[in-house]
Protein backbone atom coordinates (compact mmCIF):
# COMPACT_ATOMS: atom_id res chain seq x y z
CA UNK A 1 0.00 0.00 0.00
CA UNK A 2 1.22 3.28 -0.88
CA UNK A 3 2.45 5.82 1.92
CA UNK A 4 -0.08 8.22 2.82
CA UNK A 5 1.12 11.82 0.73
CA UNK A 6 -0.42 15.24 1.96
CA UNK A 7 -1.01 17.88 0.01
CA UNK A 8 -0.97 21.95 1.98
CA UNK A 9 -3.07 24.18 -0.62
CA UNK A 10 -3.37 27.79 -0.31
CA UNK A 11 -6.38 29.42 -0.97
CA UNK A 12 -6.09 32.71 -2.79
CA UNK A 13 -9.20 34.92 -3.34
CA UNK A 14 -10.58 34.21 -6.90
CA UNK A 15 -10.09 37.71 -9.02
CA UNK A 16 -11.85 36.32 -11.91
CA UNK A 17 -15.47 36.74 -10.37
CA UNK A 18 -16.93 39.48 -8.19
CA UNK A 19 -18.79 36.43 -5.96
CA UNK A 20 -17.60 36.94 -2.35
CA UNK A 21 -16.42 34.38 -0.60
CA UNK A 22 -15.47 32.54 -3.75
CA UNK A 23 -11.36 31.51 -3.33
CA UNK A 24 -9.47 29.18 -5.67
CA UNK A 25 -6.62 26.98 -4.47
CA UNK A 26 -2.95 26.35 -5.86
CA UNK A 27 -0.97 23.36 -4.24
CA UNK A 28 1.82 24.40 -2.55
CA UNK A 29 5.39 23.34 -4.36
CA UNK A 30 7.35 20.76 -2.76
CA UNK A 31 10.32 21.58 -4.28
CA UNK A 32 12.41 19.79 -7.28
CA UNK A 33 13.19 16.31 -7.52
CA UNK A 34 15.82 14.97 -10.72
CA UNK A 35 16.90 11.80 -11.82
CA UNK A 36 20.03 11.77 -8.57
CA UNK A 37 16.82 11.69 -6.43
CA UNK A 38 14.89 9.67 -7.68
CA UNK A 39 17.78 7.53 -8.11
CA UNK A 40 18.14 8.01 -4.59
CA UNK A 41 14.57 6.89 -3.51
CA UNK A 42 14.58 3.72 -5.24
CA UNK A 43 17.98 3.34 -3.51
CA UNK A 44 16.64 3.98 -0.04
CA UNK A 45 14.48 0.83 -1.09
CA UNK A 46 17.52 -1.67 -0.75
CA UNK A 47 17.18 -2.36 -4.44
CA UNK A 48 20.62 -4.39 -5.33
CA UNK A 49 21.38 -1.49 -8.63
CA UNK A 50 24.10 1.00 -7.55
CA UNK A 51 22.94 4.07 -7.88
CA UNK A 52 25.22 5.25 -10.71
CA UNK A 53 23.72 2.92 -12.33
CA UNK A 54 20.17 3.56 -11.48
CA UNK A 55 21.17 7.17 -12.80
CA UNK A 56 22.47 5.97 -15.99
CA UNK A 57 19.24 4.02 -16.57
CA UNK A 58 17.54 7.00 -16.25
CA UNK A 59 19.32 9.35 -17.94
CA UNK A 60 19.12 6.95 -20.99
CA UNK A 61 15.85 6.32 -20.46
CA UNK A 62 15.05 9.88 -20.44
CA UNK A 63 17.11 10.70 -23.38
CA UNK A 64 15.53 7.79 -25.84
CA UNK A 65 11.66 8.84 -24.74
CA UNK A 66 12.39 12.69 -25.64
CA UNK A 67 13.69 11.01 -29.11
CA UNK A 68 10.50 8.90 -29.66
CA UNK A 69 8.83 12.07 -28.98
CA UNK A 70 10.36 14.38 -31.04
CA UNK A 71 9.87 11.54 -33.83
CA UNK A 72 6.03 11.89 -33.03
CA UNK A 73 5.66 8.55 -31.37
CA UNK A 74 3.31 8.29 -28.80
CA UNK A 75 5.54 7.23 -25.72
CA UNK A 76 3.74 5.47 -22.67
CA UNK A 77 5.92 4.82 -19.33
CA UNK A 78 5.20 3.98 -15.93
CA UNK A 79 4.29 7.56 -15.26
CA UNK A 80 1.91 8.67 -18.48
CA UNK A 81 1.53 8.93 -22.08
CA UNK A 82 3.27 11.61 -23.46
CA UNK A 83 2.18 13.13 -27.64
CA UNK A 84 3.86 15.65 -29.97
CA UNK A 85 1.24 18.23 -30.98
CA UNK A 86 1.62 21.50 -33.23
CA UNK A 87 0.78 25.30 -31.90
CA UNK A 88 -0.26 28.17 -33.70
CA UNK A 89 -3.07 28.59 -36.53
CA UNK A 90 -2.03 28.08 -40.58
CA UNK A 91 -3.16 30.44 -43.02
CA UNK A 92 -3.99 28.02 -46.08
CA UNK A 93 -3.94 24.20 -46.45
CA UNK A 94 -0.51 24.88 -48.11
CA UNK A 95 0.65 27.15 -45.43
CA UNK A 96 4.20 26.14 -44.14
CA UNK A 97 4.94 26.23 -40.29
CA UNK A 98 6.55 28.92 -39.08
CA UNK A 99 8.71 29.05 -36.00
CA UNK A 100 7.76 32.89 -35.38
CA UNK A 101 4.09 31.58 -35.45
CA UNK A 102 4.09 28.12 -34.61
CA UNK A 103 5.66 25.74 -31.56
CA UNK A 104 5.97 22.04 -30.80
CA UNK A 105 4.62 21.42 -27.27
CA UNK A 106 4.26 18.13 -25.44
CA UNK A 107 1.10 17.07 -23.68
CA UNK A 108 1.01 14.48 -21.53
CA UNK A 109 -1.97 12.33 -19.68
CA UNK A 110 -1.37 10.55 -16.50
CA UNK A 111 -1.64 7.05 -16.67
CA UNK A 112 -3.23 4.53 -14.39
CA UNK A 113 -1.12 4.34 -11.38
CA UNK A 114 -0.70 7.69 -11.08
CA UNK A 115 -4.47 8.14 -11.50
CA UNK A 116 -4.79 5.91 -8.69
CA UNK A 117 -2.44 7.27 -6.80
CA UNK A 118 -4.16 10.93 -6.87
CA UNK A 119 -6.98 9.27 -5.35
CA UNK A 120 -5.16 8.72 -2.19
CA UNK A 121 -3.55 12.12 -1.55
CA UNK A 122 -5.12 14.05 1.34
CA UNK A 123 -5.45 17.56 0.08
CA UNK A 124 -5.04 20.05 3.94
CA UNK A 125 -6.12 23.69 2.48
CA UNK A 126 -5.10 27.09 4.31
CA UNK A 127 -5.11 30.90 4.08
CA UNK A 128 -2.90 31.88 1.94
CA UNK A 129 -0.12 34.09 2.92
CA UNK A 130 -0.45 37.74 2.89
CA UNK A 131 3.23 38.02 2.20
CA UNK A 132 4.53 37.54 -1.67
CA UNK A 133 3.86 34.23 -2.93
CA UNK A 134 5.59 33.22 -6.13
CA UNK A 135 3.63 30.53 -8.41
CA UNK A 136 5.21 30.49 -11.71
CA UNK A 137 7.92 31.55 -13.93
CA UNK A 138 8.06 31.75 -17.98
CA UNK A 139 11.16 32.49 -19.78
CA UNK A 140 9.88 34.92 -22.98
CA UNK A 141 12.73 33.40 -25.28
CA UNK A 142 11.45 29.68 -24.72
CA UNK A 143 8.19 30.03 -23.16
CA UNK A 144 9.60 26.98 -21.15
CA UNK A 145 7.59 26.98 -17.35
CA UNK A 146 9.56 26.53 -14.33
CA UNK A 147 12.67 25.09 -15.83
CA UNK A 148 15.14 26.65 -18.07
CA UNK A 149 16.40 30.66 -18.37
CA UNK A 150 17.83 32.47 -20.54
CA UNK A 151 20.34 35.00 -19.75
CA UNK A 152 19.62 38.39 -19.94
CA UNK A 153 16.27 37.84 -21.48
CA UNK A 154 13.16 38.86 -20.23
CA UNK A 155 10.86 36.50 -17.95
CA UNK A 156 7.53 36.54 -16.77
CA UNK A 157 6.50 36.02 -12.85
CA UNK A 158 3.29 35.28 -11.53
CA UNK A 159 1.93 34.97 -8.12
CA UNK A 160 0.10 36.78 -4.93
CA UNK A 161 1.35 39.90 -3.33
CA UNK A 162 4.30 40.14 -5.57
CA UNK A 163 4.81 44.03 -6.53
CA UNK A 164 8.13 45.39 -5.61
CA UNK A 165 8.31 48.34 -3.87
CA UNK A 166 10.03 49.95 -1.15
CA UNK A 167 13.37 50.85 -0.37
CA UNK A 168 15.62 50.39 -3.59
CA UNK A 169 18.92 49.11 -1.84
CA UNK A 170 17.06 46.11 -0.59
CA UNK A 171 13.96 45.34 -2.88
CA UNK A 172 13.84 43.79 -5.88
CA UNK A 173 13.81 40.69 -8.02
CA UNK A 174 17.18 38.08 -6.80
CA UNK A 175 18.72 35.41 -8.81
CA UNK A 176 21.31 33.28 -6.75
CA UNK A 177 23.51 30.83 -8.65
CA UNK A 178 24.09 27.57 -6.52
CA UNK A 179 27.17 28.31 -4.07
CA UNK A 180 27.28 32.15 -5.57
CA UNK A 181 26.04 35.52 -4.86
CA UNK A 182 22.65 36.77 -5.39
CA UNK A 183 22.27 38.56 -9.08
CA UNK A 184 19.25 41.89 -9.09
CA UNK A 185 17.39 41.57 -12.17
CA UNK A 186 18.63 45.27 -13.67
CA UNK A 187 15.07 46.23 -14.95
CA UNK A 188 11.11 45.91 -13.79
CA UNK A 189 8.97 45.93 -17.34
CA UNK A 190 5.76 44.95 -15.48
CA UNK A 191 5.19 45.37 -12.25
CA UNK A 192 2.12 44.01 -11.00
CA UNK A 193 0.77 42.68 -7.59
CA UNK A 194 -0.05 39.15 -9.11
CA UNK A 195 2.14 39.44 -12.19
CA UNK A 196 5.93 40.55 -12.94
CA UNK A 197 7.94 40.66 -16.09
CA UNK A 198 11.79 41.21 -15.30
CA UNK A 199 14.40 41.59 -17.80
CA UNK A 200 16.96 38.69 -15.95
CA UNK A 201 21.05 39.84 -15.10
CA UNK A 202 23.68 37.90 -17.04
CA UNK A 203 23.51 34.97 -15.59
CA UNK A 204 26.51 32.23 -15.90
CA UNK A 205 25.30 28.36 -16.87
CA UNK A 206 24.03 26.61 -13.81
CA UNK A 207 21.28 25.80 -10.69
CA UNK A 208 19.70 29.22 -9.63
CA UNK A 209 16.60 29.96 -7.36
CA UNK A 210 13.96 32.64 -7.61
CA UNK A 211 13.89 35.63 -4.95
CA UNK A 212 11.17 38.09 -4.37
CA UNK A 213 12.30 40.77 -2.17
CA UNK A 214 9.64 43.43 -0.97
CA UNK A 215 8.14 45.88 1.04
CA UNK A 216 4.52 45.56 -0.68
CA UNK A 217 1.41 44.69 1.40
CA UNK A 218 -2.42 44.18 -0.04
CA UNK A 219 -3.97 47.68 -1.23
CA UNK A 220 -0.32 49.27 -1.99
CA UNK A 221 0.20 49.47 1.75
CA UNK A 222 4.07 49.28 2.44
CA UNK A 223 5.17 47.03 5.14
CA UNK A 224 8.22 48.45 7.54
CA UNK A 225 10.19 45.25 6.82
CA UNK A 226 11.07 43.81 3.46
CA UNK A 227 9.78 40.12 3.42
CA UNK A 228 11.50 37.77 0.94
CA UNK A 229 10.17 34.72 -0.40
CA UNK A 230 12.13 32.16 -2.68
CA UNK A 231 10.75 30.10 -5.11
CA UNK A 232 11.13 26.03 -3.98
CA UNK A 233 11.79 25.36 -7.66
CA UNK A 234 15.59 25.07 -8.83
CA UNK A 235 15.49 26.88 -12.01
CA UNK A 236 18.64 26.59 -14.41
CA UNK A 237 20.82 28.38 -17.31
CA UNK A 238 22.13 26.30 -20.27
CA UNK A 239 21.66 22.64 -19.67
CA UNK A 240 20.70 20.92 -16.71
CA UNK A 241 23.56 19.68 -14.80
CA UNK A 242 24.07 16.06 -15.49
CA UNK A 243 21.81 16.02 -18.51
CA UNK A 244 24.55 16.45 -21.05
CA UNK A 245 22.29 19.12 -23.12
CA UNK A 246 20.06 16.12 -23.51
CA UNK A 247 16.23 16.93 -25.17
CA UNK A 248 14.17 18.10 -22.19
CA UNK A 249 10.55 17.19 -21.97
CA UNK A 250 7.92 19.61 -20.92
Amino acid sequence: MAEKIILTADLYDNALTEKKGDYVAKAAITGTLRNDGIADRIVAKRTEYRRETIINILNLADEEKANAIAENKSVIDGVGQYLLSILGSFDGEKAPFDPAKHKLAVSFAPGKFLRELLKLVEVQTRPASTGPVINSIIDSTTNELNGQLTSGSAAVIDGANIRIAGDDKVVGVFFTKTGGAAKKCPLLIHNNPSQLTVMLPALENGEYTLSIVTQYATSNKLVKDARTYTFPVVLYVGAKPGDDDRPVIE
